[in-house]
């Protein structure tokens, strides 16, 4: 698996998905999408590009169960914590819906305390340019 290419390509899909709810907001001249718009593109778009460029910037070793974790828990807990939002915005009196939102937070939760374990474990190979 390459992660740094899994990674940008779901980055670049959730850029495109959120910039059509900013002009569709703004077209409509309602903000009934803003949390979901805000979140698609910061947790979407930013984060797994952020972890796109770690991927990229860092040789983590491919066998690494870590990092496996990681990108995994990383692209399912964005997909469940947004796609939790947008359903429940349209029906939040289903507890199916907030609890498919709030395990996809969750998962996502992980998938950020697993990059921050990460850092540490292969801290060795960080190191400024010289």
């Amino acid at each position: 698996m390459n992660r740094t290419k899994l990674l940008l390509r779901f980055s670049a899909v959730y850029a495109v998905i959120g910039v059509f709810i900013g002009g569709h907001m703004a077209g409509a001249g309602s903000y009934m999408f803003r949390a979901i718009h805000a979140h698609i593109l910061v947790v979407g778009w930013l984060s797994l590009f952020a972890f796109a460029v770690f991927y990229a910037l860092f040789k983590i070793p491919k066998s690494s169960k870590l990092a496996s974790v990681q990108v995994w828990t990383a692209l399912i807990g964005s997909f469940g914590l947004t796609a939790g939002m947008w359903v429940y915005n349209f029906n939040p009196d289903e507890v199916f819906t907030l609890i498919f939102y709030i395990i996809g937070g969750t998962v996502l939760m992980v998938s950020f305390v697993v990059f921050a374990i990460m850092t540490f474990v292969f801290g060795a190979m960080f190191h400024d340019k010289k």
